[in-house]
């Protein structure tokens, strides 16, 4: 316990995580601003004031889906996300033959299965990684919502959400943005930062155990990179309970989206900085949590208003949508779960590393030790 405490200390004393807290407050809170200016207690009286919803209907998919294929077949332009970055497609004549008969047979089709099977093979054609893909066709399903939809949505809200849940579902989805990538910044330049001043081999020299010490400064880092998050969560719970007086409000909303929907988050992109650190000892696995974070980022715009599934950073921008978020509510647990297991699991691999590292038997994959090896090599040879 008291190396946890140590650990703590040491990283909140940090310039690095001075830096931290101030650039996720001000992200948090300038997308959050604007938005705890709507009244959510408030019934919208017009049609045109209602939000988007994902729909669970088949029929706002096939409309979406058939919609969409037509405006990129007659434009014959087919955007494709290979690892997450955008490409655009041009087929050729035969291909566009093909698009347009599949075209015409999800226009006809009257079930999800053979709508899912004829937007699957525009994907094929086109490449793979599509919005028509059996895994994206889900991002069809975005429409405004009924009168009856915003009447239900009204009702979540104030019975359900008790108000303050509905904003701290906005706030993961805005926190999840950069609790995504920049732990891994704070995880590998703390690392970095015993490395160079040789505190790393002082404390493997010790006869504290590797799984104590890894363990103690993943669990330190977990806690002083969630202290911003739960300093803005009390800080908004008092707006909120400010502007919505007369009203039931719970006042753990954000406490709980922070465990549910951010913990895993900080879990993965922390461990992957002590990962990163175990594997190559510099900023090179930081390099890969960009890349991994760009992706997820990339998939979830498709579809921000709800969309969980494998996301490393699940989406939900919306203050409504409610309907949505309780139907799927055990695939977001799912999804938080499985990223927690992996999350550990990448801690046990570092601290495995480490403990060879300890004893000699492995060294840090960086460009000082490929230069050793690459001398070795020469030697031999002459």
């Amino acid at each position: 316990m008291k190396l946890f405490w140590m650990e703590v200390k040491r990283q909140t004393t940090s310039l690095t995580f001075t830096i931290y807290t101030l650039l996720v407050m001000a992200f948090v809170l300038l997308n959050m601003g604007p938005m705890l200016a709507r009244n959510v207690a408030a019934l919208p009286t017009s049609t045109n004031s209602y939000d988007d919803i994902t729909a669970t209907d088949f029929q706002t998919r096939k409309t979406n889906g058939v919609g969409q294929l037509r405006y990129d077949y007659q434009h014959n332009t087919y955007v494709t996300y290979p690892l997450g970055f955008a490409k655009t497609v041009t087929l050729p004549k035969a291909d566009q033959a093909r698009v347009r008969s599949l075209l015409t047979q999800a226009n006809q089709t009257e079930t999800q299965a053979t709508l899912v099977k004829a937007l699957g093979q525009v994907d094929r054609l086109i490449g793979g990684q599509s919005a028509y893909s059996s895994q994206n066709i889900q991002g069809f399903a975005s429409r405004p919502m009924t009168k009856a939809e915003a009447r239900q949505d009204h009702n979540l809200i104030l019975k359900k959400d008790r108000i303050s849940g509905t904003f701290a579902r906005l706030f993961a989805d805005y926190a999840g943005i950069v609790m995504g990538i920049l732990p891994t910044v704070v995880v590998v330049a703390y690392c970095y930062a015993d490395r160079r001043s040789r505190a790393t081999t002082s404390l493997q020299s010790k006869m504290t155990s590797t799984w104590r010490l890894v363990g103690s400064r993943y669990l330190a880092s977990l806690v002083t990179l969630l202290m911003p998050i739960f300093l803005m969560g009390i800080v908004l719970t008092i707006q909120i309970a400010l502007h919505y007086q007369g009203y039931q409000i719970d006042y753990l909303a954000f406490f709980k989206m922070t465990g549910l929907w951010l913990l895993p988050t900080v879990m993965v992109s922390s461990a992957v900085g002590f990962l990163s650190d175990a594997l190559f000892g510099n900023f090179l696995g930081f390099v890969v949590q960009i890349g991994w974070w760009l992706s997820t980022m990339m998939i979830g715009a498709r579809q921000v208003a709800g969309n969980y599934g494998w996301l490393l950073i699940p989406r939900h921008n919306s203050l409504h949508n409610v309907a949505y978020y309780e139907a799927h509510l055990p695939e977001l647990l799912f999804n938080r779960l499985t990223y927690a297991a992996l999350a550990i699991g990448f801690i046990c691999l570092a601290v495995v590393l480490l403990n060879l590292q300890r004893g000699g038997k492995f060294h840090a994959i960086n460009f000082e030790t490929l230069g050793r090896v690459r001398t070795q090599s020469q030697r031999v040879q002459h």
